[in-house]
């Protein structure tokens, strides 16, 4: 099995720049929620995108579930890009989960490395005592079982509801689709993986300078979580865009790309 094939992989932007781009996805979506940010940074860097595995069609036939039991997994698979590629002092920006499991990889290798940002990342998504994640674990259940009830009807649901943009309804018809594009047990096990982590141990280890950027309003990772991270990760700044919804990338490429760049330079 070729490691570019698995996550299918393209290399992007300008192959002869001194600097490496990697983007890296989140639930529900695949290398196509960053076709709005990644063009910006074609002329001046060399740009990796990649899928998950699980995502979609291309990569689902990978998907093991005994394999991809944590986040950690997913972070293994960036390090095999990375060494499949070559790639070093990598600048790694990822979204929700998917950054996440970008500074999971980056605590394994981090000379491999140069900065991470992490666009409404979550360490834990769990309400606990003196931390509010967004989800009590009723809420998570719920969601789970109307999951496993009919996908469909809860992708149709979920999507515009974390989304938000009500008045662009077009960014949460294309959430949708990557969304029900993925297989329903999948979809499921990916997201009890997720939702169930909790990283708050590891991402005070991080040595890397990391900026943080969270949209104002995100149903999915309040606004105390960003916070949360700042205090706790020793080399984090945080901005905040002014966007709605927990897609920022899609529906605020704008405002991503402004806020990423000079960090990125």
């Amino acid at each position: 099995m070729s490691i570019l094939t698995r996550n299918n992989v393209r290399l992007l932007g300008n192959q002869q720049a001194d600097k490496t781009l990697v983007f890296a996805h989140g639930f529900g979506t695949d290398q196509t929620a960053w076709s709005e940010v990644a063009p910006a940074f074609f002329d001046d860097c060399r740009v990796v995108l990649f899928d998950y595995v699980g995502a979609n069609e291309k990569t689902v036939p990978f998907f093991n579930p005994k394999k991809y039991r944590q986040l950690y997994s997913y972070a293994d698979d960036i390090l095999d890009i990375f060494e499949e590629l070559d790639l070093k002092d990598v600048i790694f920006v990822g979204h929700s989960a998917g950054g996440m499991s970008g500074t999971l990889a980056a605590l394994q290798e981090p000379t491999w490395f140069s900065r991470l940002v992490l666009l409404n990342a979550s360490p834990c998504y769990v309400n606990e005592e003196n931390y509010t994640g967004g989800f009590s674990t009723e809420s998570l259940d719920d969601l789970f079982a109307q999951m496993e009830s009919n996908f469909h009807a809860w992708a149709s649901g979920f999507a515009p509801m974390v989304m938000a943009n009500p008045d662009r309804p077009q960014f949460a018809s294309a959430f949708a689709k990557t969304l029900s594009a993925m297989r329903p047990d999948v979809a499921l096990a990916i997201a009890k993986v997720i939702f169930y982590s909790d990283h708050r141990s590891d991402i005070t280890r991080l040595p890397h300078q990391t900026l943080l950027v969270q949209g104002k309003v995100d149903i999915a990772v309040p606004v105390d979580v960003s916070y949360y991270m700042e205090k706790h990760m020793p080399n984090a700044i945080l901005t905040f865009i002014n966007t709605e919804g927990h897609l920022p990338h899609i529906s605020g490429a704008q405002e991503v790309i402004q806020a990423i760049r000079p960090f990125v330079n």
